[in-house]
């Protein structure tokens, strides 16, 4: 007698369609490397304002159906590369308490750095004005957000002003500004050393602003 419509699946049958659908992820995740590394190395070789759809689908060696189920184009492509590499990078970034932290493990800035280090030709043509200003905005952003959660930590009482937010901003702005001549210069330092600079740069400007009691104030 045949199962039921709406049964719940038997053992056997609920361990295909498990495998089934594992297979499934594995092409999907395949399929969007071999995308994501033909963006990388055509922007490398090409420039990323001169390529199209068509040359990363033939370096990917794809059709362009498969593409656009999985892209609208190849701004949407580079948008969802760079939330994928920073929400990787940046996964640990939780607010809690100071000793839970296991501070043998690298920063996630130090993780950003190596991983730019590693693709730093494309990064130094992205970073540059023959880029894509979401590259620079999607590192900012990031950046932004992880000191932001080290100063939550650290602050001794909530934190919230206009005037941190300024700092934040001219912080991380500069961030993006030292990794640009990082790649420029073809790596002058390795990525510990140039993490370990900024974050004396960081410290030092938002322990002053986190000094302030009385803040800027708007006159008419």
């Amino acid at each position: 007698m045949g199962a039921h419509i709406g049964a719940p699946l038997r053992g056997n049958e609920a361990k295909l369609v498990q495998t089934e659908s594992t297979k499934e992820d594995l092409r999907v995740r395949r399929t969007r490397k071999r995308i994501q590394e033909a963006l990388i190395e055509l922007t490398v070789e090409k420039g990323y304002n001169r390529i199209t759809v068509q040359d990363i689908v033939e370096r990917a060696v794809i059709n362009r159906s498969t593409f656009y189920r999985h892209y609208l184009d190849k701004d949407d492509l580079l948008s969802k590369y760079m939330d994928e590499v920073t929400g990787e990078i940046f996964q640990d970034d939780v607010v809690g308490e100071p000793d839970a932290q296991d501070e043998s493990a690298p920063s996630g800035v130090i993780k950003l750095l190596n991983h730019i280090g590693a693709f730093s030709e494309f990064y130094r043509i992205m970073l540059s004005a023959d880029g894509h200003p979401l590259v620079s905005d999607r590192l900012r952003r990031k950046i932004e957000s992880h000191i932001r959660l080290l100063v939550i930590q650290d602050a001794a009482q909530d934190v919230k002003s206009p005037f941190l937010e300024m700092q934040l901003k001219y912080v991380s702005g500069a961030g993006i500004g030292a990794i640009l001549w990082w790649v420029e210069n073809n790596l002058p330092c390795r990525a510990e050393e140039l993490a370990a600079w900024l974050s004396e740069l960081t410290t030092a400007s938002l322990s002053f602003s986190l000094r302030q009691v009385d803040y800027p104030v708007k006159h008419n």
